[in-house]
């Protein structure tokens, strides 16, 4: 009789990348309109720990996102004194933005609620992104951050 070790199961890195998108994501993440105030988001912002929000109109479509990073371009940025190409012109929209629409990011990377983390971390790794909106049907169902999968990476180690 051959005494082969059986592994208990899938390795940890291997089962978290194996795990569904919809078991992990928060499935009620705050949300936002485009018409929200800049004051509004940072009140919104300020009064919780994700300093993110998906943007959706009144029929729960997913019409972008908006993060810290959104609000930080908006403060930092200021009118070139050479020539305004392309990029600059969205900077300088967001440094006089008046609603979220002025700074929000629109056609986010998304994920569905039936893809894998692995699947996800990959969209996050090649897009530079931390969160993912999760969606289905072009309805926003979830939101999927890299502190999600962290959490979730120590549950299951």
């Amino acid at each position: 009789m051959h005494n082969e070790r059986k592994p208990k199961g899938p390795t940890s890195p291997r089962k978290l990348m194996e795990i569904k998108v919809s078991e992990v994501m928060n499935k009620r993440p705050r949300e936002v309109r485009e018409d929200t105030s800049i004051d509004g988001l940072l009140e919104r912002m300020l009064g919780q720990i994700e300093a993110c929000f998906p943007v959706v109109d009144k029929k729960g479509k997913l019409v972008g996102i908006v993060t810290e990073s959104d609000l930080l371009q908006m403060f930092y940025s200021q009118i070139p004194w050479a020539t305004i190409g392309g990029a600059r012109v969205r900077e300088i929209l967001k440094y006089s933005a008046k609603t979220v629409g002025d700074i929000m990011t629109k056609h986010p990377v998304t994920v569905s609620p039936d893809m894998t983390v692995g699947e996800a971390m990959n969209l996050m790794a090649s897009h530079k992104v931390r969160r993912l909106p999760v969606v289905k049907d072009n309805k926003l169902v979830g939101l999927l951050s890299l502190r999600d999968i962290i959490e979730l990476y120590r549950i299951i180690r």
